[in-house]
């Protein structure tokens, strides 16, 4: 296993093969932890750090495949899933629109209709 892994052969793969993987590379993650347990050797052991990024890998790109569906399937939706929606900040997120903005209350329509700017001329 000295070679690199690439995730881009991992992208080519389909779900449930990427899943059967997955499982494979925790069975052997729970071994290699067992083994470190009962003392083995160093082999094994700088392994487990190897083992736990190409899960990391196999999880990165099974989300992937998961929001690259969801947004195919929800891409004339009115509304998008949380999840994909940006994340702005909070301040952004929770600011009025701009029709909320523009509504006014009955008071100010009717001070503002009532009690227009008024307009001056001036002499020279």
């Amino acid at each position: 296993m000295s070679q690199k892994f690439k995730v881009r052969k991992l992208r080519e793969q389909k779900p449930e093969d990427l899943l059967k993987d997955l499982e494979k590379l925790k069975g052997e993650l729970i071994q290699l932890r067992t083994v470190k347990v009962s003392a083995g050797n160093a082999q094994k052991l700088g392994r487990i750090g190897l083992v736990r990024k190409r899960i990391a890998k196999y999880l990165t790109v099974i989300n992937e495949q998961r929001r690259n569906q969801v947004k195919s399937t929800t891409k004339n939706a009115s509304n998008l899933p949380v999840d994909l929606r940006g994340k702005k900040t909070r301040a952004i997120r929770q600011r009025l629109t701009r029709s909320e903005r523009a509504q006014k209350t009955v008071r100010q329509w009717k001070r503002q209709n009532n009690f227009p700017l008024r307009k001056f001329a001036l002499k020279e």
